[in-house]
């Protein structure tokens, strides 16, 4: 197979030569050149991984979760298989891939693999997803990007986000949530998830019932309080996650009481009051 791999060079702590470096070994395993790193806009990433798909077999995304994604929508991925070499902090898809090793095992893991067909989550017809979220991840995100810009680094900028996230910034709201077609009330949102994989980054399984391939939305909803919230997160490193309401369906609509931040994959995306989410199946190809 001919392998490309594209990564993005402002993302994450690495610099460009720094990834240059940890990409070396993996391209030479695939027999692939290194592809993206003189590019300076999101559009001129996206357009790299367009014209790279046309290329090759499968392209390897050596990035975040959120480099992933943006590869995702930008190609015909139920065309062009891709594959993942985990270069981000968080990185839930590395646990949910269940890579083990440094960059190199992986690479050697892709070579060797199967290419596995996996469902998507499709956010308002407007972008694909493996993990998306309404309410307090939003605001998570937007105090983590601010800390990790003020030079805060890896968990410690996620950690920092979430006490301040809950504690101060986060305002709760009633939702209106439709799961196919059985309606409930949420009063004090705190969390609505709506997953293909049952991670968060860090290795946190949140939503352990998940599955990619099983054409299925699961669906996780949080409303507790401080205490129940702790476990939550203390079961998710540890047994997994048990708190919360959990279903599956194949659409989700959700109306709340004001206007909250949509999570995509581990970056904040538009703000809505509605929000609509189905499922793709089979729309994802990938190597591993």
């Amino acid at each position: 197979m001919r392998y490309a791999i594209i990564t993005n060079p402002v993302s994450g702590k690495m610099t460009v030569d720094e990834k240059r470096s940890a990409l070396a070994k993996p391209a030479e395993i695939l027999g692939a050149e290194i592809h993206g790193l003189d590019t300076v806009k999101a559009e001129e990433l996206s357009q790299c991984a367009r014209e790279l798909a046309t290329r090759c077999d499968v392209l390897v995304t050596a990035g975040g979760d959120g480099t992933l994604s943006d590869i995702i929508n930008s190609i015909d991925t139920a065309r062009t298989p891709i594959a993942f070499l985990p270069l981000g902090t968080g990185n839930a898809m590395q646990h949910a891939l269940k890579y083990k090793g440094g960059l190199a095992n992986i690479a050697i893991r892709i070579r060797d693999g199967n290419i596995h067909e996996y469902d998507l989550v499709n956010c308002d017809e407007k972008r694909r997803a493996f993990t998306v979220s309404v309410g307090i991840e939003g605001t998570v995100i937007r105090l983590r990007d601010q800390y990790l810009s003020q030079g805060a680094i890896g968990f410690n900028a996620y950690f920092r986000a979430v006490f301040n996230s809950y504690f101060k910034e986060y305002k709760r709201t009633f939702a209106r949530i439709t799961v196919d077609d059985i309606t409930f009330e949420v009063n004090n949102l705190l969390s609505l998830m709506v997953v293909k994989q049952p991670y968060y980054g860090f290795g946190m399984n949140v939503v352990p019932g998940a599955r990619f391939d099983d054409g299925q939305l699961h669906i996780l909803c949080i409303n507790s309080g401080l205490f129940m919230s702790a476990m939550a997160v203390a079961t998710s490193f540890t047994l997994g996650n048990r708190i919360g309401q959990y279903r599956t369906a194949r659409q989700v609509t959700v109306n709340s009481g004001r206007p909250l931040v949509l999570q995509i994959d581990g970056n904040d995306a538009w703000e809505a009051d509605a929000f609509l989410f189905t499922v793709l199946p089979n729309a994802l190809k990938i190597k591993c």
